[in-house]
């Protein structure tokens, strides 16, 4: 299976680089009403939520480990990236997170989800992208 490419430009560099198109739907920016939103148990929000993948990380490096465990019990994280997001090979790698492993529950998903994020944007490269799909990059400093 071939994936789609997408050519965009580097506003810094002025130099082309190729994006796959699975990349742009897998980083993009959910509209608001489809953010992941943590919560500790049923009816106890944390008030953290994150509508994209990079979000997605930054809240998992600091949410109770009590909500880690809730919602990877619950399969909420990998129902999420895999339906609204699409990604279905990194909701596979998150199912594969048990909650046994209570001290390193975190350092797995966050392990799981950077090396995603790098599969996907490379490792030279940080994408944003919005609702409309629309990328911003700019090239990391080496």
């Amino acid at each position: 299976m071939h994936s789609k490419k997408t050519k965009a430009s580097n506003a810094q560099t002025s130099q082309g680089f190729e994006v796959s198109a699975e990349a742009i739907r897998y980083l993009r920016n959910v509209n608001p009403s489809e953010s992941f939103h943590f919560y500790e148990t049923i009816g106890k929000p944390t008030g953290q939520s994150a509508s994209n993948l990079t979000e997605f990380l930054e809240t998992v490096k600091s949410v109770k480990t009590e909500s880690l465990q809730f919602h990877l019990e619950r399969k909420d994280f990998q129902n999420w990236i895999e339906k609204t997001l699409g990604d279905k090979t990194l909701a596979r790698r998150i199912a594969k997170t048990g909650t046994k492993h209570e001290g390193n529950i975190r350092a797995k998903i966050q392990s799981t989800l950077e090396k995603r994020i790098k599969e996907l944007a490379g490792p030279n490269l940080t994408m944003m992208v919005d609702t409309e799909q629309t990328v911003t990059s700019r090239k990391l400093e080496a």
